[in-house]
Parts: structure tokens; C-alpha cells; sequence
């Protein structure tokens, strides 16, 4: 179930394009408690890589009335969708030494000198200790098949991950990269700044899209 009039209440309220639905509520008794809550919003970038799409979803979502409301969640989690055209934009802007494609099967990392090409690798993303890196599955130095390829990792330009956040699920197709964040159940009060709160406690290294074009516009 969804509705228009809240599509519109949230999409002002978070000054970007957004969507909400969810699959039932629950007994009169458990007022403001709902199941399968999604929802879909647009205009969010990490580090000016602005997603396709970013979804979050909760198992059960509660809203309790009160001076202030509170909400809650339960069993949520952060589906981000990446496409070539904005990874490739991101790459150039923050002047990283190396090209990646998103392909049906893996990540490709490639690093030129010159334009001669130096490294070839299909790899994989993964977290290390909460930092993002690419695990190479197959790479080629000079040319040259590289049997250690596995040792070797690549730590992307991101910063760590929030402690309540995990990545648990990534799914490659051609020219796209769709990534699963599993978070911690939380509880927030119904007050001034409840999206940057809960965005700086999950995805602090995220913000609003109109913010990193602003600071690209300084340059």
C-alpha cells in the first residue's frame, strides 16, 4: 500500500524525490505500527557519487506518539543503486588513479601508465574492517598472469563504515552495481534534524546531492 499525499509530506520534508510503501499494519491495538516498510528516495551522494536510487527497508516500522514522537525500526536494512555513467563521473572528480566497470559477473579494475596498460584484474567488493575494498579474483601484470592476484587488495576512496553498518549482499549486471547495508534496529525521536541524525549514524560519509554539487561548483 502507498500513498500520494505522504509521497509528497516526505518528499518536502527531505527535500529530494521519495516514495513510501508498506505491506500491512497491524492490529488497532498496535496503532502506528506498520510491516514491510519501503522507502525509495533519490538525491543522496557519497563522497559526489550520486546513487540511482537508495531504498531502505524495515521489517517492522513504529511510530509513537508523544512530546517528542518517537520511531523505530526493526530488522532494516539499505539497498544503494550504482550505474557506470555515475561511478565513472565520481572516478574522474576525486581523481582516482585507476578505472573500474561494472560488469554482469564482477568489478573490472584497470590501471594505465601513460596508456600503456599496466594491471587488469576482475575483482570483487568486499569490506575490511569496515573499509570498502576490491578483492581481485583474476589479474594480469604486464600482460602477465598473475597467479598471488588474491593476496592483493584494493582499498577504495571511501571512508569506513559506521559500526552499525554491515554490507551484506552486492549484485553485479552490466553497466550497474547494486549494494545491500544491513543495520542495526534503531529508535529515533520526532524532532528537528531526525534525517541527518540517523543518516550520520549509519552512512556518515553520505549527504544530500545538492551539497557536493555546491562544493564541486567552488572549485
Amino acid at each position: 500500500m502507498r500513498s500520494d499525499a505522504i509521497d509528497q509530506l516526505l518528499s518536502t520534508y527531505l527535500k529530494a524525490p521519495a516514495r513510501v510503501s508498506w505491506q500491512s499494519a497491524l492490529a488497532e491495538g498496535s496503532r502506528g505500527r506498520f510491516e514491510g516498510v519501503r522507502l525509495e528516495f533519490a538525491g543522496v551522494a557519497v563522497l559526489a557519487l550520486p546513487f540511482e536510487r537508495v531504498l531502505l527497508e524495515a521489517e517492522t516500522f513504529q511510530f509513537v506518539p508523544g512530546l517528542p514522537a518517537r520511531i523505530s525500526a526493526t530488522s532494516p536494512r539499505l539497498v544503494l543503486s550504482l550505474a557506470q555513467t555515475q561511478l565513472d563521473l565520481w572516478l574522474t572528480r576525486s581523481r582516482a588513479p585507476f578505472d573500474l566497470r561494472l560488469t554482469p559477473g564482477c568489478v573490472e579494475f584497470r590501471l594505465d601508465v601513460g596508456g600503456l596498460p599496466i594491471t587488469r584484474a576482475e575483482t570483487q567488493l568486499s569490506v575490511d574492517h569496515g573499509w570498502f575494498v576490491l578483492q581481485p579474483k583474476r589479474a594480469e601484470f604486464l600482460g602477465l598472469q598473475n597467479r598471488l592476484a588474491s593476496v592483493f587488495r584494493t582499498y577504495l576512496p571511501l571512508p569506513r563504515l559506521a559500526p552499525e553498518t554491515r554490507l551484506t549482499g552486492v549484485e553485479h549486471a552490466e553497466d550497474s552495481l547494486r549494494v545491500e547495508l544491513t543495520l542495526d534496529d534503531f529508535e529515533e525521536q520526532v524532532t528537528p534534524g531526525l534525517v541527518g541524525r540517523i543518516r550520520k549514524r549509519f552512512l556518515p560519509f553520505a549527504g544530500p546531492l545538492s551539497s557536493w554539487q555546491g562544493r564541486e561548483g567552488d572549485r
